[in-house]
């Protein structure tokens, strides 16, 4: 995946001028994946990618961008990023996870983001669940595009709930949260107002650095023309321990913002409504009562991880 994700930045219409891979004390070949693309011979890169018994052998490109590795020994998400955030020096920092594929105008839009947009702290672009139509992509794009309504200023209107669900989906808006697979941040308010990831989360700390841009009045754009494609969990277990980590994070975000969270976590009409809308503008309406049985798994197992960090939480101050 990786190496995928590196190739998607590689061919950016708008090249950035670095990019920093943080490897979080990985046990895989990561170190080996990055030295790829770092050298400017094609036939070093072919034949390093063959000695590796990489699933798909690098391309015979010339990377005409700097590629920094960066270990990070401490394990957790917040370290990594945080790490990165230190060893970047552009002005505008943009995030991507490993296991994502940018579109090629993905640098460029973000860029254009900024001028459009110059009070914005931040810019959150668009995710798309890979593969395409599969089943566990539906479920979690679904949403993921739910989630998105939930943090806009403005709720949508029933025929502009129908036309979010569309690729055609244009409008750009204040949200009030950010996820940072797909994200980018100018600099200098992260200097100024001294923003970091919150290492108290083990997942989730996305969410939390939202709520610290909006607790120092930052201004977070939904920009959909920036987007990148995401590989979704491949399988059941995968996929459900995925949501009751997403429980325990809400727990954990209740405890430190003071917001309501547990009935987020409970399936609603609109929920469902919503994943039919979906399902319907994608053609998959066959697929639509599995769905929602997966949509009762996965709200199920996320209110059994917000307990679960209920508890602890509530052991733990006393």
């Amino acid at each position: 995946m990786l190496e995928d994700c590196l190739e998607s930045l590689i061919k950016q219409t708008h090249l950035p001028d670095e990019i920093i891979v943080v490897d979080n004390a990985s046990t895989d070949n990561t170190k080996e994946i990055v030295a790829l693309f770092s050298s400017r011979d094609p036939e070093l890169v072919e034949g390093e990618s063959r000695s590796l018994n990489s699933s798909r052998r690098a391309r015979t490109i010339a990377p005409t961008l700097p590629i920094k590795y960066i270990l990070e020994k401490k394990i957790g998400i917040p370290y990594a990023r945080n790490r990165g955030i230190n060893e970047a020096k552009g002005s505008i920092l943009l995030m991507l996870d490993d296991d994502c594929v940018a579109d090629k105008f993905w640098v460029e839009r973000m860029v254009e983001a900024h001028k459009n947009y110059p009070k914005a702290w931040a810019i959150q672009g668009r995710t798309y669940s890979l593969p395409k139509n599969g089943m566990y992509s539906l479920l979690v794009e679904s949403d993921r595009l739910l989630w998105l309504l939930s943090y806009k200023k403005k709720l949508l209107t029933l025929n502009k709930m129908k036309s979010f669900f569309s690729k055609d989906f244009k409008s750009e808006t204040t949200i009030f949260t950010c996820d940072t697979k797909n994200f980018s941040v100018k600099t200098s308010y992260l200097i100024n107002h001294k923003l970091s990831f919150d290492t108290q989360f083990s997942r989730g700390s996305d969410t939390d650095f939202g709520w610290q841009i909006l607790q120092k009045k930052g201004l977070i754009m939904f920009y959909p023309h920036a987007t990148v494609g995401h590989w979704e969990r491949s399988s059941l277990t995968q996929f459900l321990e995925q949501y009751w980590h997403i429980g325990r994070t809400d727990a954990k975000i209740v405890d430190k913002w003071k917001t309501p969270s547990l009935a987020s976590n409970i399936p609603r009409l609109k929920t469902l409504f919503a994943l039919f809308l979906f399902c319907q503008h994608l053609n998959q309406l066959h697929r639509l009562p599995i769905l929602v049985i997966l949509l009762f798994l996965d709200r199920l197992y996320r209110i059994n991880g917000w307990f679960n960090e209920k508890i602890t939480i509530s052991f733990a101050k006393h």
